[in-house]
């Protein structure tokens, strides 16, 4: 039953993108190509960061760390390429890899729920949010990542009390959420 939202969207998707012209959906294809090619930076970075955890005894310890911090960051040009094909789409999700994935990045939007698909200046805000947040976690990562490397212990302790932060306000919000959506539910 958790699979037939996503697959909603795939056959709105799909609708729309046949009434576009040749060139856009030229485009979409092209897209949706890119982006599952933009796939094995992540790939490719996790399977450094197992090599170096694996080969602890002869790499530096803030290697290992360094690279597993880099995995996170080695999604932002995939985010980046999802936004870029919604707003040049003008629908929104414009691939079934972010709708599928959707619930891990965005824990509080219901994606259980059947969406419908959001087109025109509504897809392109989404495209645009995504492609925002995207260098914002970027970033975030890769400064977390070089400070990692270069063991800077101020500012790791810094970004450390943002992420918990930021966890614990997501955990909190989701739980209350969560006890809002049950107590209404039940009346």
């Amino acid at each position: 039953m958790k699979t037939e939202p996503v697959q909603d969207l795939q056959s709105q998707l799909a609708e729309y993108v046949a009434q576009l012209p040749a060139s856009k959906q030229s485009f979409h294809k092209w897209m949706r190509i890119a982006e599952l090619v933009s796939l094995a930076l992540p790939a490719g970075v996790f399977a450094i960061a197992l090599y170096l955890s694996f080969a602890w005894r002869t790499v530096p310890a803030q290697a290992i760390a360094t690279a597993w911090f880099c995995f996170p960051l080695s999604f932002t040009p995939t985010l980046i390429l999802i936004g870029l094909h919604g707003i040049g789409l003008r629908a929104w999700p414009p691939t079934g890899l972010l709708g599928k994935t959707m619930r891990i990045f965005f824990p509080l939007t219901g994606v259980d729920k059947t969406l419908p698909l959001r087109v025109e200046g509504q897809a392109v805000a989404w495209g645009w949010g995504t492609v925002v947040m995207a260098l914002i976690s970027g970033a975030f990562w890769g400064v977390f990542a070089w400070a990692v490397w270069n063991a800077n212990m101020a500012q790791i302790g810094v970004l450390t009390q943002v992420l918990g932060t930021l966890l614990a306000v997501i955990i909190v919000a989701k739980i209350v959420l969560s006890i809002f959506q049950k107590l209404f539910r039940s009346r």
